[in-house]
């Protein structure tokens, strides 16, 4: 017998003794043959470079194992806003949706949106995704923020039919597969008490070696929460579904950015933990090869990167909120939500969901008791996310390098004329804040935007045309042109604040809004640069420049899916930015001299 041969007979043994309760399942979906499918695997906020620095340091032997067989690597530019909500929408459906960031606010109905809570999140899926077909129909979503139209989500912030792997495994099999796989659960178990000491070590570390420092608050639960207990339990899932066959599953590995957010995305923290992530991705490697169901594509990939930066208020003594609301009137009131107890709210709503699909008894109390002692607790603990400012008729949110500025009082989104009038020079103290690189707003003219910075302002309308002056003040974030179409057709989003800050970037890093030294959601630096892996010979890896997220949706999970992939809307027509590309194009960008 060959040895590739009997290494898959004793793999299809091995496995198939972990995953017995799933053999009905599996004989199911084989009846009619192997089918196409796919499994997305996500690195949530890891850059391109930074991926390449951790596989020359050795981080990733599994990675590095998996491109020597014959897959590629390569880098793609991000989407604006480069936010994982904005990205997994266009990922599984095709098209943008204008989700501005991970946060903000909707002025028609003075509604805060975030995407760390699930009624926030269900708010806006039924309005955005309600009469849409996901990638995921009949398949699978593990640890994403959107469902995808999956048939199972777990650990999943939006989903109508959301489930725990407790219920989605069954009782009797939840049994079997603790008996089956007690290295994983021992492994888990002590890994837990293991990453607090980690993170003492790491805090102290970073502290003897970096000048921009976070509050530590609430982020060692949440770091024990993305890194042993969701990613443990997330990689067991797919692993089982691969093996029953499930044709589409999609998973992201959060671990790598929320420590990047605070440690920094090429410190040492960040880059190690991409260990774990590299075996836990190298199980799913073994399981494709050797076990899989169905006919799957691998496609493992980020949705962004993480630009290292400093936190706001390190840097200027107060935070965004803070700086508008003393510039606006002295000695105001506001109230403060915080997306780190929203986030903890989030994750401690899954491990309830996951002891509720079992019997009641003192893990239930001990569970009620705990949540409510960290309620009490944890106002203190987190950093300032969203500023309301009622007297100065203000809400401002936050998401990383990016925020948005909303003027209360009208449902509908104000030009920068009209800002003027409601807040005079407003906008001048905006564009004048070191912390602030650029600002910007709608123009009185139908689809004009208005970009101000430091030295001036430009207007982009259709038929733009520019000094090459004119756009110095962009080249820190990339090619003024390519940034162009991106701010152009995010500008027309109508979700988006009547002012739209994004964080200056400079030799210390980009400005985070929240308590953060690395950020991602605006432009510049590495958080535009993730990064796809595919097989050597793909189409996608033919083209010259890989840009935004559609092609992920339409040229690589797309063609692993049966059915008819659904029209872009509008038709044949040109998008607003695919115009605006061409209208740059044809115009080459005219400098005048």
């Amino acid at each position: 017998m060959a040895p590739r041969a009997l290494k898959n007979k004793l793999f299809t043994f091995f496995y198939g003794l972990k995953f017995f309760p799933f053999r009905n399942e599996r004989r199911e979906n084989l009846r009619e043959g192997r089918q196409k499918g796919f499994v997305g695997v996500q690195i949530d906020g890891l850059a391109f470079p930074f991926l390449q620095e951790a596989l020359d340091r050795g981080y990733l032997p599994n990675l590095e194992r998996y491109l020597r067989r014959g897959h590629k690597l390569t880098e793609y530019s991000a989407g604006l806003p480069s936010t994982t909500p904005a990205a997994q929408s266009v990922i599984f459906y095709g098209h943008d949706h204008g989700i501005p960031a991970f946060r903000w606010f909707e002025k028609a109905t003075g509604q805060i949106i975030s995407c760390n809570d699930l009624d926030h999140v269900q708010i806006f899926r039924e309005e955005l995704f309600a009469n849409e077909t996901g990638l995921l129909a009949g398949g699978s979503s593990y640890s994403n923020i959107l469902d995808g139209g999956a048939a199972r989500s777990v650990f999943t912030v939006s989903s109508p039919h959301p489930q725990t792997l407790f219920g989605r495994m069954g009782g009797l099999r939840i049994l079997l597969l603790l008996l089956l796989n007690p290295f994983r659960v021992i492994r888990m178990f002590f890994a837990t008490l293991a990453e607090f000491y980690v993170n003492r070590r790491d805090e102290w570390y970073h502290r003897r070696k970096k000048v921009w420092r976070t509050q530590e608050g609430l982020f060692p639960i949440i770091r024990t929460i993305c890194n042993v207990i969701l990613r443990e339990l997330q990689t067991f899932g797919v692993l089982a579904d691969i093996y029953a066959g499930v044709p589409r599953i999609y998973t992201t590995y959060s671990g790598y950015d929320e420590i990047a957010h605070h440690f920094g995305p090429t410190s040492w923290p960040a880059l190690k933990n991409l260990r774990y992530i590299d075996r836990r991705i190298g199980e799913i490697i073994r399981a494709v090869d050797h076990i899989a169901g169905a006919d799957y594509l691998l496609v493992i990939l980020s949705d962004h990167g993480q630009t290292p930066g400093y936190p706001f208020q390190n840097r200027f003594g107060a935070t965004l909120g803070d700086a508008v609301s003393g510039f606006l009137r002295e000695n105001q009131t506001a109230s403060v939500s915080s997306g780190a107890q929203e986030f903890t709210s989030l994750h401690l709503g899954f491990l309830q969901d996951e002891l509720e699909a079992r019997d009641r008894g003192w893990r239930k109390r001990a569970y009620r008791r705990t949540k409510n002692y960290l309620q009490r607790k944890i106002q203190d603990l987190v950093p300032e996310t969203l500023k309301i400012d009622p007297e100065g008729g203000v809400v401002i949110t936050y998401s990383s390098s990016l925020a948005h500025l909303y003027i209360t009082g009208s449902p509908h989104r104000l030009n920068w004329q009209e800002i003027e009038q409601a807040q005079p020079l407003l906008l001048r103290f905006l564009k004048k804040h070191r912390g602030i690189g650029f600002v910007l707003a709608k123009g009185k003219e139908e689809n004009e935007i208005c970009i101000f910075h430091q030295r001036g302002h430009i207007h982009l309308t259709e038929n733009p045309r520019f000094h090459q002056e004119e756009l110095e003040f962009l080249r820190p974030y990339g090619a003024p042109y390519d940034l162009l179409a991106q701010l152009y057709r995010f500008g027309q989003g109508p979700r988006c604040g009547d002012l739209v800050l994004f964080g200056a970037l400079d030799e210390e890093g980009i400005a985070c809004f929240d308590d953060q030294v690395g950020g991602h959601g605006s432009v510049g630096g590495e958080q535009s640069r993730p990064f796809i892996i595919l097989p050597l010979g793909h189409q996608v890896l033919q083209q010259e420049k890989l840009s935004g997220y559609e092609f992920i949706y339409w040229e690589v999970f797309k063609p692993q899916v049966g059915e008819t992939a659904p029209k872009k809307k509008g038709g044949d027509k040109l998008s607003t930015a695919d115009e605006f590309n061409r209208k740059l194009s044809d115009s080459e960008y005219i400098l005048h001299d």
